[in-house]
């Protein structure tokens, strides 16, 4: 028997012996403390007595009730913090008697008042609340308590007595306190129907289902009363600041609901208490800070690293924080580096490589040693990014170097706390601080080509023919003599661009000849007058286009019209394509876990069901009364479409019944998925969004979730997939799956909306 067991054994005994009069056995009183042998006396004194008690509720599994230290288990690196604290708490019901009655407690039924009469009069009367909630009083009738405070119900009874009786003193007190039934439902470990203490407290309540799970919010514990919503508690305000205000008492019939939290940022490094914290909607790096009780000594607090989920690059991504200020949003750690330990720390490498992350410095002799040992994906070469501090970590300075040109990286050395930035070939966008931002501004190389000019970050040794390559420029009908310019060199050079070979200086060009009438073919179809294909010149906008094609149609829906681009399509494609070979690799590595194959399978089926034709959307209002979208210069090959005035709202994703319904001015979101039959059980309700006609995404989560948000004619809702494992395969797949659901449910919208035409 463990020593729970074993004092719980010798506790009963004993306070039966008390109870039945016996001997009390000498032993058992040995394996009892003071405080409980004096406890078990007050139980056995209050079963004759007149004080407060309380009726014995059934207690938690002891499994549940591990009093192990909280304060320890909370600043263990690593840990969610403050799920530990119910731990600590006591779960059984103990009788309250000696706790003193606050007069505006309400009375409950079968609650039992004792009035003592002394003077001209001398009685007792025991006095029991009735199912009615009412009391009989002997001479004076039925009496309605149920409801009032102890306080109202000992004036009202005073008056009634003084109006009946001269002469007497009335001793009015509460001796069987009835208790109370609550429910605890949601993200608990032991979710159900209890019966607590008359005077507990939200968190007392929560200690019966054994506390809240590590996946439940600490920070939005919900308190329904009467069905409806009456109370939000954050137990940070108890855990963090000591305050206990809002951790109020409830009553019989409450229900407390726990839903899943939303995010959660682990903080780690130089700061009091590392752990990981839930963090609510809005608040910033700050408050992360003062959550982990804030720096400590050695923190260098201009030195923060953060993690980061890239919802548009569908990758988790690595930067240095500028400001305290800034939102958590999708942050998912941050680490707060120390002076004591960064000279013998890393290098942090960002960007386009394999393994982005930390590196040993001890393990490289200088910035080309680290470059061979890294594996790139898809970087774009002509431009990265060294930031640095001096040897006093002070001074802070940034070097441009290029991975085609090593005699701009090869003699550089790395000091601690240092960070390099490699960009990816499709955005070319760097995370750097001011300083680089401005050497990556003047280092930028424009090629001016066929009246289009476009601006490439460029260090250090480059050749004119690579650009063409990489940018997969149209040479026909262009000379073969191109134009450099660099006006610092004071330079012009004319001569073959196939043989320009330069090392970039500040605001270079190259200029490429060619015919003035450079010409491009659109396709315009829908709800236009003359629809066909369109020949314009190499800079026209839609506006020109639009002058061309004359008028629209009466039911033209000129909100919604859709420009596809060739480039995207093939770019959305590619991501289709590497998506897929990423999924048959974890298949491979699955191949006996059918639990995840199942998984796998799901989010291939989504693959599967994306049709080309309904891809490559350009996302913009293209009215003719728009603004600056109708500016938009075109390219050869897009293709324009004007749907006809849709009359409905479309629903895609996890619903019963995914369909299109008639539009009217009053519907929204929650209307929406009521008439498509509600969500589906893996339906990510928190994720739900908008794509508008316009294709522009709307996803306002804070209108979304109370499902009010506005719709218009043409929008599609909605509502993703949430897989739910604890897989790491499939929690690896989650930026191939974010890819796949946003190019899916993009090109169902189009499709819904270019099929009205």
């Amino acid at each position: 028997m463990n020593n729970f067991k074993k004092y719980s054994f010798a506790f009963f005994s004993i306070f039966s012996l008390f109870v039945n009069s016996q001997a009390i056995d000498e032993s058992i009183l040995s394996q009892l403390s003071p405080d409980q042998i004096e406890r078990a006396k007050s139980i056995y004194a209050s079963s004759n007595s007149t004080d407060a008690k309380i009726e014995e509720l059934p207690v938690v599994n002891e499994s549940l009730v591990n009093k192990k230290s909280v304060g320890d288990a909370n600043n263990i690196p690593g840990k969610k913090y403050g799920y530990d604290f119910f731990l600590s708490m006591p779960t059984s019901l103990t009788a309250v008697g000696d706790l003193p009655l606050p007069n505006d407690y309400k009375i409950s039924l079968r609650d039992q008042f004792t009035v003592i009469l002394t003077g001209s009069k001398d009685a007792i009367f025991n006095l029991n609340v009735k199912l009615d909630g009412t009391i009989l009083f002997p001479e004076l009738g039925s009496i309605s308590v149920a409801g009032l405070t102890f306080q109202e119900v000992k004036d009202k009874l005073t008056k009634l007595i003084d109006k009946s009786y001269i002469g007497v003193t009335i001793d009015i007190s509460l001796q069987n306190l009835s208790a109370k039934k609550i429910t605890i439902v949601g993200a608990v470990k032991t979710p159900g129907t209890y019966l607590v203490n008359p005077f507990t407290t939200i968190t007392g309540a929560l200690a019966y289902s054994g506390g809240i799970s590590e996946i439940g919010s600490l920070r939005d514990i919900k308190l329904i009363r009467n069905n409806t919503e009456i109370f939000s508690f954050d137990l940070y305000d108890l855990l963090i600041k000591g305050d206990r205000s809002n951790d109020i008492t409830i009553q019989a019939g409450d229900t407390l609901l726990i839903n899943a939290a939303d995010q959660f940022v682990e903080i780690r490094g130089a700061v009091k208490r590392p752990a990981i914290y839930e963090v609510l909607e809005g608040e910033t790096f700050s408050n992360l800070v003062d959550f982990a009780l804030g720096f400590n000594q050695t923190a260098n607090i201009s030195n923060i690293s953060a993690s980061f989920l890239d919802l548009a690059e569908a990758k988790i991504t690595k930067k240095n924080i500028m400001g305290l200020d800034e939102s958590l949003a999708n942050t998912l750690s941050v680490q707060v580096f120390s002076y004591v330990n960064e000279k013998i720390a890393n290098v942090q490498v960002l960007g386009s490589i394999d393994q982005p992350g930390f590196y040993d410095l001890s393990d490289y002799e200088d910035l080309k040693d680290l470059i061979d040992n890294l594996e790139f994906v898809d970087v774009y070469p002509w431009l990265a990014v060294l930031e640095q501090f001096d040897e006093n970590q002070l001074i802070s300075s940034s070097t441009l170097f290029n991975l085609y040109d090593p005699t701009t990286y090869s003699s550089i050395k790395l000091l601690p706390n240092s960070r390099i930035y490699f960009a990816d070939l499709e955005t070319r966008s760097f995370d750097v601080n001011a300083m680089s931002r401005s050497l990556i501004r003047d280092y930028s190389l424009v090629i001016n080509h066929k009246q289009k000019s476009l601006t490439l970050p460029v260090f250090g040794r480059f050749s004119v023919s690579s650009f063409i390559d990489y940018l997969g420029l149209d040479m026909s009908d262009v000379s073969e003599i191109a134009t450099y310019v660099s006006p610092l060199e004071s330079i012009v050079i004319n001569d073959d661009y196939r043989e320009m070979d330069f090392v970039a200086q500040k605001y270079n060009t190259v200029s490429f000849k060619s015919p003035e009438n450079d010409l491009i073919t659109v396709s315009v179809n829908g709800a236009v007058e003359f629809p066909g294909s369109y020949t314009l010149n190499d800079d026209a906008t839609i506006e020109d286009l639009y002058q061309l094609i004359g008028s629209f149609k009466s039911q033209a829906y000129l909100d919604g019209i859709i420009l596809t681009r060739e480039s995207i399509r093939k770019r959305q494609i590619k991501a289709i394509q590497k998506s897929k070979e990423d999924l048959n690799k974890a298949l491979l590595i699955s191949s006996q876990n059918s639990e995840t194959i199942s998984d796998i399978n799901i989010i291939r089926a989504l693959s599967e069901s994306i049709d080309p034709e309904n891809l490559g959307r350009l996302a913009g209002d293209f009215s003719p009364n728009s603004g600056a979208s109708i500016n938009t210069v075109l390219f050869d090959g897009d293709k324009i479409i004007v749907p006809k005035n849709p009359n409905a709202i479309n629903i895609v994703g996890e619903v019963l019944n995914p369909v299109a319904f008639e539009y009217s001015k009053d519907m929204n979101i929650s209307t929406a998925i009521r008439m498509a039959g509600g969500y589906q059980q893996y339906a990510d309700k928190r994720r739900v969004y908008v794509i508008r006609a316009s294709g522009i995404v709307d996803k306002s989560r804070r209108n979304i979730f109370v499902g009010n948000i506005s719709l218009n004619p043409g929008d599609t809702i909605v509502v993703p997939r949430k897989v739910i494992t604890d897989n790491p395969v499939i929690d690896a797949l989650a930026p191939v799956t974010q890819i796949l659901s946003d190019i899916a449910f993009s090109a169902a919208a189009l499709e819904n909306l270019s099929n009205n035409n």
